[in-house]
């Protein structure tokens, strides 16, 4: 070969290098993940490669050139026997070959990336189940801002949690107690009399009061008190007849404290404690759960061996409609959500309704989804579920609670449409999803149970993962009942209803 043929062997030697080099990337990538590579990871990849196929291309370059003529001197013939090819084309051919690869690879990587997107977008736009999203992102570190320590004996458990912005409100046995969001520092207390215990609350506080019980051993949860939030004061107290308040049986809306009682739903001024309206039960009905907003109350209750969802104003008592419930044996239930009408109901009959029913603003129903399916078993709160799930998600017209299918708890988070009843999204973790909430920016924020706690931040309308919270200790320990409180300023709290193993009551992410 001559030095006149050099530069452009050389040019096509490198440049076919080049596209071997980003060939193989991708190729490779695909194989062993499953997924092209995209954006800057990809252009990583692709550099690191072609700089070996240069190096190497360059070193047999250089090899082959001690082979060459030399001031006029013949070197060895390197031609077949047959003449038909020479040194100096060769590397011309095995450049065009390298060069069809790399086109043909390129060609793949791209029509498989627009598939995929397009997929995801019809997907969506028809509502059909995205593909199944899991943990990826790089995991931010966190720290313990603060810790509560555990308080009582092991197996007490807590009533509930209110978050109230810039603090958290935490029932426990003992009372009901207020942190500061950013210290944890006690900010106000409202302590169980002596011999009594917190025995309920409502499930949150609503124009700065909510609601709390106390009752004394194997007794009646009879003293209903209501609080200010801002300070701890105690507004009203009363002392209710019979057996008192019933599970679940407390609701603030607006300015309204509704109560599930011995005998009745009643209604009172959350301000004075005034009674505004009752509603008897009629004869040999019980109540199965209660809630409120502004506008609505919602009571669920079993009459015999049926059931009904009965709506009413929440300011006035008055009947707005009635909704017999598919239940023909005894049942238990839990208001999912007020607005939109959401009830989780599950009966004894094992060929019975075990579902989260939704309603339209008249009560017309508009979808069941069951809580037993091929997502596994679906997580509902209350007596409906497991006794201790604190939240389930809903919003933007989406249903989003944790299932369990392959473990004994669950591990993946699913979204389901609240028009269809079908599935939307699936998030599978590595570890137990333990507690929802929503973000103050509205994406979904899951507490991962992985030797501590972790949060995984979800997008509320793919399921996918975005930023991933992992403290860099071992110390931030849940215990099997926890809960996710959002604070005002983006930070996250853990409050734990069940003590266990020395579990903190409470604790800050940050």
């Amino acid at each position: 070969m001559t030095r006149g043929r050099t530069a452009p062997v050389t040019a096509a030697v490198l440049l076919s290098g080049a596209a071997f080099g980003a060939a193989a990337t991708f190729l490779g990538a695909g194989v062993v993940a499953g997924s092209w590579p995209r954006g800057w990871t990809a252009l990583g990849c692709a550099l690191a490669l072609v700089a070996a196929g240069v190096t190497g291309l360059l070193a047999g370059r250089r090899s082959r050139t001690t082979a060459e003529p030399q001031d006029g001197v013949p070197g060895p013939d390197l031609a077949k026997a047959d003449g038909g090819t020479t040194a100096g084309r060769s590397p011309a051919l095995v450049a065009g070959v390298v060069w069809l690869l790399a086109l043909a690879a390129a060609g793949t990587w791209g029509l498989t990336a627009a598939g995929d997107d397009e997929d995801d977008e019809e997907g969506r736009a028809s509502g059909q189940p995205a593909a199944s999203a899991s943990a990826s992102a790089a995991p931010r570190k966190a720290g313990i801002a603060w810790s509560v320590p555990p308080v009582g004996a092991k197996h007490d458990e807590g009533v509930g949690a209110w978050a109230l912005g810039d603090a958290v409100a935490q029932g426990r046995l003992d009372g009901l107690y207020a942190y500061d969001s950013a210290t944890g520092a006690v900010r106000w207390n409202v302590s169980a009399p002596t011999r009594q215990a917190l025995c309920g609350m409502s499930s949150d506080a609503e124009q700065g009061i909510g609601l709390i019980a106390h009752g004394r051993h194997e007794k009646s949860c009879a003293e209903l008190l209501a609080v200010r939030v801002s300070d701890g004061k105690v507004m009203w107290r009363r002392t209710l007849p019979g057996t008192g308040l019933l599970a679940r049986g407390a609701a603030v809306g607006g300015g309204t404290a509704v109560t599930a009682e011995d005998g009745a739903v009643r209604g009172r001024s959350s301000e004075t404690g005034d009674q505004r309206w009752q509603r008897p039960l009629a004869k040999g009905c019980r109540v199965l759960a209660v809630d409120a907003d502004a506008t609505r109350t919602l009571l669920a209750e079993q009459c015999g061996t049926g059931a009904r969802l009965v709506a009413l104003d929440t300011r006035t008592g008055a009947q707005q409609w009635l909704r017999e419930l598919p239940v023909e044996s005894r049942a238990t239930a839990a208001v999912v959500s007020v607005a939109p009408v959401v009830v989780a109901v599950h009966e004894d009959d094992k060929r019975g309704t075990h579902a989260f029913l939704g309603f339209d603003g008249k009560g017309t129903p508009t979808v069941t989804i069951p809580l037993s399916g091929p997502e596994g078993e679906l997580t509902a709160p209350g007596e409906a579920g497991d006794g201790r799930t604190a939240r389930i998600v809903v919003r933007d017209g989406r249903l989003i609670t944790t299932a369990e299918r392959d473990g004994l708890v669950p591990d993946r988070v699913v979204a389901y449409s609240l028009t269809d009843g079908r599935k939307a999204w699936e998030y599978a973790s590595e570890h137990q999803t333990a507690a929802l909430t929503t973000e103050r920016d509205g994406r979904v924020a899951v507490l991962e149970d992985a030797a501590g706690a972790r949060i995984v931040l979800l997008d509320a309308g793919t399921g996918r993962p975005g930023t991933v919270i992992a403290p860099e200790n071992t110390e931030a320990q849940l215990s099997i009942a926890p809960e996710l409180v959002v604070a005002a300023d983006g930070g996250h709290i853990v409050v734990n209803h069940l003590l266990m193993q020395a579990e903190p009551s409470a604790f800050a992410l940050r």
